[in-house]
């Protein structure tokens, strides 16, 4: 599986912390291998696809850390946020830009660039017409500002 895809699962999971207020580290731990458990079924739709070990290692370590890291990553996009809330925004573009701050700020082998490219690619495939250029234009000014 390419870094890309694998990204795309980790959105997967980003995208339900916000549905679920009461999760702590354990069922995160829980949710994440459910998930795992599941791809099988998934990729068994797609010849050739299977998980690494390499694969699920980046999942859980970009799960796990934007989950531990939520507050912070939540004040550095309200921070930068003008006449709006993180609140009104959508849960789709909220779970990319969580995804993509985590990269920018926390992880050390992803440069700004790259999160932010693969965030937009993914507001494409999943978010509204406007949502590229919203996150764009927020993740430089995150990766700018630091």
């Amino acid at each position: 599986m390419s870094r890309r895809t694998a990204r795309q699962h980790s959105f997967n999971l980003v995208f339900q912390i916000p549905f679920h207020t009461d999760w702590d580290e354990a069922e995160l731990q829980n949710v994440t291998a459910n998930y795992f458990e599941n791809l099988p079924d998934l990729f068994g739709l797609i010849q050739g696809v299977s998980v690494t070990d390499t694969d699920r290692a980046f999942i859980e370590h970009e799960i796990t850390g934007v989950f531990n890291n939520l507050v912070s990553i939540d004040n550095l996009l309200s921070k930068r946020l003008r006449n709006w809330r993180l609140d009104r925004i959508s849960k789709i573009d909220l779970a990319l830009l969580r995804l993509a701050v985590y990269e920018i700020e926390f992880f050390e082998d992803i440069s700004p660039g790259t999160a932010i490219s693969e965030a937009i690619r993914l507001a494409k495939s999943y978010g509204a017409a406007e949502a590229p250029k919203f996150i764009n234009g927020l993740l430089g000014k995150v990766a700018r500002d630091g």
